[in-house]
């Protein structure tokens, strides 16, 4: 039986599923949330519990009325890193721009938001709040992930969410990868949206990609992130293009392998904002394994090299016979074009270049296979009956 993605929210308040028409208890099935627990788990049935040796004194003592001021005090506390990125109002917090980031329903945070510094957030507080150093995510399977990740690398224990071992892999690399003093609530590397560089390779291990809104606000347009883990933390990638990318691969990369990632070129594009055209660029990406690209980047290096014959060349990478042969053409048109020996050289030079970074940049070889005059001119009185032209 198809199951919705929202049904495996296991939460205690939704066990009386809402009536028809009950358009709130819909919209509050759906929010992603932290909540800090305020047991420990009991392994047998996998509920929370009170530690009875942690209890305190009874409230109405005067112990007591003091452990409860502590824990209102607690319940309280916002992260510094928290109130620099967001504005909160009463129980909420909002982006800089107005946007609602999240909100706190007693010991919940909710949102419908799957940003990387809306759930860093959520976990630095739920952190600050939790003294039993538990908690427990629901919403979307994304969301669950993400804030499982972040949540154990603050040092929480994390209920709602069954890790896989790559997962688990990748959190004992990022721990590992924490060197010095560092706050607790600090946000990763992955809520750092950097533009790439032109041409720059972004290496790293594949660790989600998907179509989702930019920057995982809702209210944004559908774009494609990937995210990969670098030595630095993860990061993320967007850019419609790299659906494109990821479906014509090469090398059909897959979670947990090491990537590459390139801007390859840019498609110019008119978008509809704010009610009129603005012509603007979108970028074309490359998205390969790591070894693919290392041998690319070998294979380049030789045909770059005018001091290597393309015999040799060829011996080296049999996959360079169909750019010596593109050379070779280029070579014969440049003498048939420029009289001048040092213009055709400069010609060649360009030629080889460009052949040379479409190799390292992982796009597919020249063809090996150089057609003949006959079958490049068909007879004129057996015409290719082949040919259906579609436009």
């Amino acid at each position: 039986m198809a199951q919705d993605k929202d049904d495996h929210i296991d939460d205690p308040n939704l066990k009386n599923k809402p009536k028809a028409g009950d358009a709130a208890a819909v919209e509050e099935a759906k929010l992603n949330f932290v909540e800090v627990l305020a047991g420990v788990a009991d392994a047998s049935s996998g509920k929370t519990k009170r530690d009875k040796k942690a209890r305190g004194p009874d409230r109405n003592s005067v112990q007591g009325a003091s452990q409860d001021e502590s824990v209102s005090s607690r319940r309280s506390r916002v992260p510094d890193s928290v109130q620099e990125r967001f504005i909160q109002i009463g129980n909420n917090f909002y982006f800089p721009g107005g946007a609602e980031a999240f909100r706190r329903e007693s010991n919940r945070l909710t949102t419908r938001s799957e940003n990387a510094v809306v759930i860093q957030s959520m976990v630095a507080i739920a952190r600050a709040e939790s003294e039993t150093g538990s908690v427990k995510v629901g919403g979307s399977d994304f969301f669950r992930k993400e804030a499982w990740f972040a949540a154990r690398l603050a040092g929480l224990e994390v209920q709602g969410y069954a890790p896989t071992e790559f997962e688990r892999e990748r959190l004992v690399r990022a721990v590992a990868a924490r060197s010095g003093p560092r706050s607790p609530d600090e946000a990763p590397e992955a809520e750092k949206v950097r533009l790439p560089n032109s041409s720059e390779l972004i290496a790293g291990r594949l660790v989600d990609h998907g179509p989702a809104p930019y920057q995982h606000n809702p209210k944004a347009t559908m774009s494609y992130f990937v995210r990969i883990e670098t030595d630095k933390g993860d990061r993320d990638i967007w850019g419609v293009d790299l659906e494109r990318a990821f479906s014509r691969s090469l090398s059909n990369p897959g979670i947990g392998d090491e990537i590459g990632i390139r801007a390859v070129g840019k498609e110019p594009v008119t978008v509809l904002t704010e009610g009129r055209e603005l012509d603007t660029h979108r970028n074309q990406w490359s998205v390969e394994r790591k070894e693919f690209l290392d041998q690319r980047r070998d294979m380049a290096a030789v045909f770059r090299d005018a001091t290597i014959s393309a015999e040799e060349g060829t011996r080296q990478h049999s996959g360079l016979e169909g750019s010596y042969r593109t050379l070779e053409m280029g070579e014969s048109h440049a003498k048939e074009q420029y009289s001048s020996k040092a213009h055709r050289a400069q010609f060649l030079d360009h030629l080889r270049d460009y052949i040379a970074k479409a190799i390292e940049y992982g796009q597919p070889l020249e063809p090996t296979r150089s057609r003949t005059r006959e079958e490049r001119t068909p007879h004129p009185r057996e015409p290719d009956r082949d040919y259906h032209p579609i436009r």
